[in-house]
């Protein structure tokens, strides 16, 4: 490999593995969204009543 196609290979390879972890933080906050809406509303208030 002479130096140019080096270096492109090396910018190549950073950007597949930074794409890479895009995805997966982008599937991990995708699931923290369906799983926090699935949970219900906290209370308006910062107390429990009971009757």
């Amino acid at each position: 490999m002479d130096g140019l196609s080096a270096a492109q290979f090396q910018t190549n390879y950073a950007f597949g593995i930074m794409k890479m972890a895009m995805r997966d933080a982008e599937a991990q906050a995708q699931e923290m969204i369906e799983m926090l809406s699935d949970m219900p509303a906290p209370a308006q208030y910062g107390f429990d009543v009971w009757a």
